[in-house]
């Protein structure tokens, strides 16, 4: 009877041994501030799968070293892992046995995933632009990142800007990094640069689409010059093995009566499509012949789909509010996001997206003094023409040739400037010439 007593009373203090082991979790301590109880189900150099509840639902995620202050573990045998210490600097002109740069790769683990998210936003051709996209690649490159989703929220802009932000992703991006398009807001122009793109998800709110094209006084593009277009986005449509149908029905009326309005050959931009009941393949047609009419609908003759419908009809892949959804919808679990806390973003921020954000910052500050600089270099050379002392015609002089050089280093900076405002070299060419004449 002893026996069996002290065998019961045994189970006992093992059940409570393991119910307090159980109970007691992993913490760990992150640079943005949280403290995370769960559970360590994976380590490799330094980066952490770590499980943990948010409210009810239970959540794994992969913490990279930078990210990381300190792990308690519940195990006495590591009880407390710090963060790995930054590495010691190089004293200057010491030689090192190889370059860091060409070496990144060995430093992330393998079969993780590194997603970053570079924003397009403000206007097509300025803020939102191919130069600091193909800008980017390096800084990505180094930072190891495998997938690229392109956030976009743009209401348009400059039809020339499309073909070369198309080919910088499609020739330079997607070779690279499986590259996604997020639409927050994608039209006219955002809609159609991003177009090449295979995969794209879209935000809850999200809408694509009304790729009309307008020139000088809100003139509709039309005749040849939106043939032109209309052949465009077809090869667009092309390298994203997309149904041209779906395009055209964003540019054109899906009234056929404007084909002679709009100087073009038919058909229009109706469009209607059937879903097959079994497999869900979308078919698609130039009438409305379909189960579905998409274009003309309910008065409104240019299709732009909202979340739902872009999901219903295959032309989304998924929808996401988070970029920890979008990953899931992606097919990962085990993924890390480049980058680092940044107040307003609710993602961390790569090197390469700070390259975008300082982009549209440079690019808007140089918008805002373009024409206070060609006003004060305008009122400079007229001071100097007609000043009649030579010293003082030389300071006027002196002062034109800041201004003249203040717009070189924008046009230089952004190639947008020299399309839009001749700023090419036979402008300053001409100009450096009749500031020596004036100085003779």
């Amino acid at each position: 009877m002893k026996l069996l007593r002290s065998l019961i009373l045994t189970a006992a203090a093992i059940a409570m041994m393991l119910a307090a082991m159980v109970a007691r979790a992993d913490t760990l301590k992150l640079k943005d501030g949280r403290t995370l109880e769960g559970t360590v189900t994976k380590e490799v150099d330094g980066y952490i799968w770590f499980k943990y509840k948010v409210g009810e639902l239970e959540q794994e995620k992969l913490f990279a070293p930078a990210d990381i202050i300190q792990l308690i573990r519940t195990d006495p045998a590591t009880a407390s892992v710090p963060a790995p210490a930054a590495a010691e600097e190089t004293p200057a002109g010491a030689k090192t046995d190889a370059d860091p740069a060409e070496n990144d790769a060995a430093r992330f683990p393998p079969n993780v995933r590194r997603l970053a998210i570079l924003t397009g936003e403000e206007m097509v051709g300025m803020q939102m632009a191919a130069k600091p996209l193909e800008d980017a690649i390096p800084l990505l490159e180094k930072d190891g990142v495998t997938d690229v989703i392109y956030k976009v929220n743009s209401g348009g802009g400059f039809l020339l800007e499309i073909q070369k932000i198309s080919d910088v992703l499609h020739f330079k991006y997607k070779p690279k990094f499986r590259t996604v398009a997020w639409i927050e807001s994608a039209i006219s122009a955002a809609a159609m640069s991003s177009y090449c793109l295979e995969e794209i998800y879209f935000m809850p709110n999200g809408n694509f689409g009304g790729c009309t094209g307008w020139s000088g006084a809100l003139q509709a593009v039309k005749g040849r010059g939106l043939e032109e277009v209309l052949l465009m986005m077809e090869k667009i449509s092309a390298s994203a093995n997309r149904d041209p149908k779906i395009m055209r029905a964003m540019q054109i009326s899906g009234s056929p009566s404007v084909m002679q309005e709009l100087e073009i050959a038919p058909p229009s931009g109706e469009l209607s499509a059937n879903i097959d009941p079994q497999t869900g393949e979308v078919t698609w047609f130039q009438d409305q012949s379909g189960k579905f009419i998409l274009n003309p609908r309910h008065g409104v003759k240019i299709l732009t789909f909202d979340a739902l419908e872009a999901e219903k009809f295959k032309f989304s892949r998924g929808t996401a509010s988070t970029h920890d959804e979008l990953a899931r919808q992606m097919g990962y679990t085990e993924y890390v996001f480049v980058g680092k806390p940044m107040k307003g973003y609710a993602w961390p921020v790569s090197k390469a997206e700070e390259y975008q954000i300082e982009w549209r910052k440079g690019i808007s500050e140089a918008q805002a003094r373009f024409q206070e600089i060609v006003i004060s270099y305008r009122a400079a050379l007229q001071q100097a023409q007609s000043s009649q002392d030579r010293t003082t015609r030389g300071s006027f002089i002196n002062r034109a040739r800041g201004h003249l050089n203040s717009l070189r280093t924008i046009a230089k900076k952004y190639p947008i400037f020299v399309l839009f405002y001749e700023l090419n070299e036979d402008f300053f060419e001409e100009q450096e010439e009749l500031l020596r004449r004036l100085a003779r």
